[in-house]
């Protein structure tokens, strides 16, 4: 049998320790960096992809000019249905982005609510929009339809 010295089991014992020591907080930052790096990129990944589908609605808008009149009644009913399908693809896009980012409490997520919220006021402002707004909000979450309420300042029901 080998037998080590005292002096080798103490000097293990304290490389065992202090590799203990520093291992278990660099671990823990290691991890808590990785984490952060993930929530980032679910936060880059939602936004890019909610604001693909806004891309998408107004590539709409730009292919058709004639219904990317906002501000007065329509006088062609093909014209007033596209109008209304592109307005139903907003209002679920809204709803999407109420949903993945209103009540977070994240500082991004935030920050991207915000832009959306200029979104959704600056269609809210639009008469052809508010027009159809209370009939879009059928079938509606719940919560959606009363933010939307209150931004436009209507009596919406879901």
């Amino acid at each position: 049998m080998y037998a080590f010295s005292e002096e080798f089991v103490s000097l293990t014992t304290v490389i065992a320790n202090l590799s203990l020591i520093l291992g278990v907080p660099v671990t823990l930052f290691a991890f808590l960096h990785q984490e952060r790096k993930e929530r980032e990129a679910e936060q880059e990944e939602i936004y890019d992809k909610l604001m693909e589908h806004y891309a998408n609605i107004q590539d709409k808008l730009f292919a058709h000019p004639e219904i990317d009149v906002h501000m007065l009644p329509l006088q062609d009913a093909e014209d007033s249905r596209r109008q209304r399908i592109v307005y139903e693809m907003l209002v679920s896009l809204f709803e999407r982005a109420y949903i993945l980012l209103a009540d977070e409490t994240d500082p991004n997520y935030q920050r991207m609510w915000n832009s959306w919220l200029d979104y959704i006021n600056l269609w809210v402002g639009r008469s052809n929009f508010r027009a159809l707004l209370p009939e879009m909000m059928r079938g509606e979450d719940p919560g959606f339809v009363h933010f939307m309420a209150r931004i436009s300042r209507m009596d919406l029901k879901p």
